[in-house]
């Protein structure tokens, strides 16, 4: 049982640390990410900055016997949190990235997310039981009385371990741009009609893909959705970009959901240009079959850009857009 405890400690004291350190290397991802869990806007930045000290801290009292029962209750009560969190944002429909990792790994909410830190609770449930029950062993005086075969098992679970978790990120990765790659169609053919709609808006009334392309400059239509993770992400951009580009193009987003559904994404970034459809008709029109997804419509009407699937893509067709834009108006 020491060993297990001892495996248990360790484990936990390298997640918690891995954690803090990506947190506080990131501190802009962890108030976004803050923000997204729904955590009061006034707390926000001293909830940032201390999370990662806080992770930290907890990470370096496994290590001593005389702050385990301390960092393992420490450790629940913080999981726990995160547990609470999760839950309700799933339950909401909301898988934003959990940035649990900061820029090393994250992922969108998802059951996962949630099962592995149940786990991680346990460990540390099992932790402060032991902790409290009996005096804690040394570290160091349990893997010193180890025998050879013991050492040679903690050794396999460790290098079996480290292979799992890369090969299963291997795997991820591969299977992302498999994804991707299969269901990034390419869009209606360049200089064709753009298919009109007339939908709900989120603000009221209706649009029209006539109204958006009224004004006569190039819109940028972006498909979303209030459960894709990447989407909400994006949004806080997208609202920059309606601010700074307005007099050069419109960007309307199209999503899919009830004005209910659509609420929090919207109200907390200040979208505008939101229409409403009821599920993916009119991304079906356009033959975008993932989300986020951005293509770019002339003023004449016509599709003038194939389609840009995911964040980095949408990116560099809106600054496409806005270079020829700005080609455009810079010709006398």
């Amino acid at each position: 049982m020491s060993i297990f405890v001892i495996l248990f400690r360790l484990a936990l004291c390298l997640i918690f640390a891995v954690a803090g350190v990506t947190k506080l290397l990131d501190l802009g991802g962890t108030r976004e990410a803050l923000k997204n869990f729904g955590a009061p806007a006034p707390l926000i930045p001293t909830l940032s900055f201390l999370l990662p000290f806080i992770e930290l801290a907890i990470a370096l009292g496994f290590l001593a016997n005389q702050t385990v029962s301390i960092a393992a209750l420490s450790a629940i009560l913080l999981l726990g949190l995160f547990i609470v969190a999760i839950s309700i944002n799933l339950a909401r429909g909301r898988t934003h990235d959990c940035h649990c990792f900061g820029q090393l790994h994250s992922e969108p909410l998802g059951w996962s997310t949630l099962a592995r830190n149940f786990i991680f609770t346990f460990a540390a449930g099992v932790v402060l039981w032991v902790s409290l029950s009996r005096p804690v062993e040394s570290i160091v005086t349990v893997f010193f009385d180890l025998s050879a075969m013991q050492w040679g098992l903690v050794i396999a679970g460790i290098v079996g371990t480290i292979l799992t978790l890369a090969d299963y990120r291997r795997r991820t990765k591969r299977n992302a741009r498999e994804t991707l790659s299969t269901k990034q169609p390419e869009g209606l053919p360049i200089n064709s009609m753009a298919p009109p709609f007339e939908l709900s808006a989120y603000d009221g009334g209706s649009r029209s893909l006539a109204h958006l392309l009224a004004p006569g400059k190039p819109l940028l239509l972006i498909f979303t959705s209030p459960t894709c993770g990447p989407c909400v992400v994006l949004f806080q951009e997208i609202k920059d970009w309606q601010r700074a580009h307005s007099d050069k193009l419109t960007i309307g987003l199209i999503s899919k959901g009830t004005i209910k559904d659509n609420f929090v994404n919207v109200a907390r970034n200040g979208l505008g240009e939101v229409l409403l459809q009821k599920e993916r008709e009119v991304a079906e029109q356009y033959k975008a079959m993932v989300t986020p997804t951005a293509v770019v419509v002339n003023a004449g009407g016509r599709i003038v850009s194939p389609l840009a699937a995911g964040a980095d893509e949408i990116r560099n067709l809106l600054h496409t857009v806005l270079e020829k834009v700005g080609h455009v108006e810079s010709v006398p």
